[in-house]
């Protein structure tokens, strides 16, 4: 499958839209519902309303169009925020030339301030819910320094799983890392919670003090310096995560 055919017509408004780098979806609708949106000579009110290959679209008068399908792979340095945009902080878009500005990327998936590693930025709404849905069952991969070496008996808990705001946190694996001296663990999650790992960590009375991602299904980081980035096209990518890559 090429890139080009990531953008399938007719399509949903709102889809155009998001695809377009205007607005998320949800806010997609709220243009519309505005009135500021267009199809052709008339303007629009419906998100349903399907957009046909070669419709024009406008928003207050200018012509929009989808940008094509982006997929970036980067190795994020600590201190870099994910996100698209921050007023105070850079972010994993700042780090991409100026060209990329107006091609509607976003971080499929997360990774905290403190945190570094292998993340994937995308404008290819489907693509990333993919990788990053609980139910698609793509394994992400952590390297994890603690500050203090763990006990047998909090590896045990820390396998069985913690309970964080009335939720089970638990990793899907959890294996000694390099070197293994108890502080470092590789850990293995198939659902991602806001900052888990960190979480599980605290419950157990210790403290992350570096954590990199280093694998998204069966791709993994190991050559590419931090800040740095790839592109690739979808079919690539797609393979690298299903039946193994490295970067």
């Amino acid at each position: 499958m090429s890139n080009a055919a990531r953008i399938s017509y007719p399509m949903r408004l709102n889809r155009y839209l998001a695809l377009c780098g205007a607005a998320s979806r949800r806010n997609a609708d709220l243009l519309i519902s505005s009135g500021r949106v267009a199809v052709g000579n008339d303007s629009e009110l419906s998100p349903g309303r399907t957009v046909a290959e070669g419709e024009e679209v406008t928003i207050d008068g200018i012509s929009v169009k989808p940008a094509p399908p982006l997929y970036i792979v980067m190795n994020k340095p600590r201190g870099v925020l994910s996100a698209v945009s921050d007023a105070r902080r850079r972010t994993v878009i700042d780090l991409l030339p100026e060209t990329s500005e107006n091609m509607g990327l976003f971080p499929a998936g997360r990774l905290d301030l403190d945190s570094e590693g292998l993340l994937i930025l995308t404008n290819d709404g489907r693509f990333s819910q993919s990788i990053v849905h609980p139910s698609s069952g793509v394994r992400k991969t952590y390297e994890v320094l603690l500050e203090r070496a763990l006990e047998e008996k909090h590896v045990k808990e820390w396998s069985r799983g913690v309970i964080m705001e009335k939720k089970l946190l638990a990793p899907a694996e959890l294996s000694p890392g390099r070197p293994s001296d108890g502080r470092h663990w590789r850990v293995v999650l198939t659902e991602g919670f806001k900052r888990e790992i960190r979480l599980m960590a605290e419950a157990l009375g210790n403290k992350v003090l570096r954590l990199k991602r280093i694998g998204v299904g069966n791709l993994f980081l190991e050559k590419m310096p931090p800040g740095s980035w790839r592109e690739f096209k979808y079919e690539n990518l797609r393979d690298m995560i299903s039946n193994g890559g490295k970067i």
